[in-house]
């Protein structure tokens, strides 16, 4: 009776095993994150940015590293190629948070040589207090430990992404690493759909002070800080998407506007001395920012628009300084204090 307890105990034990190296050899013949291999540029499933840009920053020869939220997703590494002559590499979180933005910089450091990030340095995150902002990042896959890689070829979610990732292939629905992560291409853009997908709030009965979003904004301004004066030798670049005057009928209609533009004349305070930062301001573009048929939504631009800033980066048209920030965000308060925002809805 012993023996045979003894030889079920040890042929289970054996089953296990032989299940959990069944599992880590999928995981790692497959390897859908690029732990262990580097991607193929003509075609690739590209489906989670949290966990598939770690191997992006591992795998890949760069020395720019284009990043930022969901509005940064709409580019294209190679235009930085082209109007900088680098070599980039885009990590982009949707509604990332600072702390995540922070261990992708951290590992794209240790793994190249970085002479220039561009941000996308979004008002809405900047006025997110830190404790409502996503810290999702896999920690595991983001450095060069192999003691924790059993957390990746042994997860089943990983098996199940493993296995979409045949299925996607086998399909061909691939796309290239250019297009990585892209929207651009499954998304309309007009008046219409910006309109559809705006929900007008209430007038709110009392404006907020204009102090409202400082302190969160202070908070998420010394990571940004922390980042410009531990690497002093690379050029960072900071850039404010345009987001549509829809966003700022929101801001009107909430009271939140002089709250904003508080937030974004500190954040120009408290970057502009630096000598190693470039701030770029796209919010004062008011003609692309008052056509709707760039927009998705109140805030998403189409790659059109995407493709012109990046083009205009390096000639600085709208880039901010110590001498000009103050006049610039000044016009912009005006402009959108004095907008005639009901001709949008007649």
């Amino acid at each position: 009776m012993n023996k045979t307890k003894k030889r079920w105990a040890v042929g289970l034990l054996a089953g296990f095993l032989a299940i959990l190296s069944l599992c880590a050899g999928t995981v790692r013949a497959i390897d859908p994150f690029f732990h262990y291999r580097h991607p193929d540029p003509n075609g690739e499933v590209w489906f989670d940015e949290r966990y598939q840009n770690a191997g992006l920053l591992r795998s890949q020869s760069y020395e720019t590293v284009l990043m930022g939220t969901s509005l940064a997703a709409n580019y294209r590494p190679f235009w930085f190629d082209v109007f900088y002559d680098t070599s980039t590499v885009k990590v982009t979180f949707p509604n990332g948070g600072f702390h995540e933005f922070t261990q992708a910089l951290d590992y794209a450091f240790e793994e190249q040589d970085v002479k220039r990030v561009i941000f996308g340095l979004d008002p809405n995150i900047l006025a997110r207090p830190t404790a409502d902002a996503p810290d999702q990042l896999p920690g595991y896959l983001y450095d060069n430990n192999p003691w924790n890689d059993g957390r990746y070829l042994l997860s089943k979610d990983v098996l199940i992404r493993s296995a979409y990732s045949v299925w996607k292939k086998a399909q061909g629905q691939t796309q290239k690493l250019q297009d990585a992560f892209l929207w651009d291409g499954t998304i309309y853009f007009s008046k219409e759909l910006a309109l559809a997908s705006y929900q007008r709030p209430e007038i709110a009965a009392e404006p907020l002070p204009a102090d409202a979003f400082l302190d969160d904004c202070d908070e998420n301004l010394s990571v940004v800080k922390s980042w410009v004066e531990g690497h002093p030798d690379t050029q960072f670049i900071f850039f404010l998407s345009p987001y549509s005057i829809l966003y700022w009928d929101k801001m009107q209609r909430l009271g939140e506007t002089d709250a904003m533009f508080a937030l974004l004349r500190r954040t120009a305070e408290e970057l502009l001395p630096y000598e190693n930062v470039d701030l770029q301001c796209f919010l004062t573009d008011t003609d692309v920012i008052t056509d709707l048929d760039n927009y998705a939504d109140h805030i998403h631009m189409a790659g059109r628009v995407t493709y012109a800033m990046a083009q205009a980066m390096p000639g600085g048209e709208y880039r901010l300084t110590e001498e000009n920030y103050r006049q610039r965000l000044d016009a912009l308060h005006k402009f959108v204090v004095n907008y005639d925002y009901e001709k949008i809805f007649a």
